[in-house]
Formats: C-alpha cells, structure tokens, sequence
C-alpha cells in the first residue's frame, strides 16, 4: 500500500471525525422531536447551530488570531 493510499484509507477512518457526524445527527435528530412536539423555534435553533457547525462556524474576532 502507498503512502497516499494509507492517508485515504486513515482520512475514510477518522474517530474524530466520526464522532462529530454522530453528534450533528443526534442534534438533528432533536430538533426533529421538537418540531414534532410544536417547539419551532428550538427546532430552528439546532437546525442553525448544525447548519453552522457544519459551515466551520462563524467568523469572528474572538475566533481570529493575531
């Protein structure tokens, strides 16, 4: 196996990178429950936080460095 076929193989297996997707669909998954129940806007909210997770968050100074 080559070096760039053992960096696919690692990137297609990545803990990390697993438990995160994980995370953003039990998110998802909730928000389903509250739209479900009638809570819109918490429903709205996680649907945002996932979408801007999934975006690299946001831009802002606090995330800049100097």
């Amino acid at each position: 196996m080559s070096s760039t076929e053992q960096a696919i193989t690692a990137a297609a297996h990545d803990p990390l990178r697993e438990g995160w997707e994980a995370a953003l669909r039990e998110l998802q998954h909730q928000a389903i429950h509250l739209e479900k129940r009638g809570a819109h806007r918490a429903a709205v909210t996680l649907y945002d936080a996932i979408r801007i997770a999934r975006s690299g968050g946001l831009n802002c100074e606090e995330h800049t460095t100097g």
